[in-house]
């Protein structure tokens, strides 16, 4: 019975929130005229909300499709980058270059070819 107590309890997180008092009232009132009780309203919005856009869990997606959350991500944040004037670096089969918000490229010079250069 212990072993099964102690399972229940690694799978089941704690929440503890402090709410303002205007808004609890207003949430108390919301989980009464749907006739549920405050705690199950809460665990609704939050499957919801962890769910959003049909999103799985990351640690439910198998490895193309955190490649493809990753990617995503990664898009989004050269945007916004290059959003605010900045290049951003990346690297191909020449070498390591930064990309800068009108598209051009200027390559970096690594420690590694300096030395190959004699320089």
């Amino acid at each position: 019975m212990k072993q099964s107590a102690s399972s229940e309890a690694k799978r089941l997180r704690n929440i503890q929130l402090k709410v303002p008092a205007d808004l609890y009232k207003v949430f108390r009132s919301v989980c009464l005229d749907e006739d549920t009780n405050m705690r199950a309203k809460t665990l609704e919005l939050i499957e919801s909300y962890a769910r959003k856009r049909g999103n799985k869990r990351f640690i439910d997606m198998d490895k193309a499709e955190r490649e493809t959350f990753f990617g995503e991500a990664t898009r989004k944040a050269i945007a916004k980058i290059h959003a605010a004037g900045l290049p951003t670096t990346h690297g191909d089969a020449q070498g390591i270059y930064q990309l800068f918000p009108d598209g051009h490229k200027e390559y970096v010079e690594t420690y590694s070819q300096q030395e190959r250069d004699g320089k």
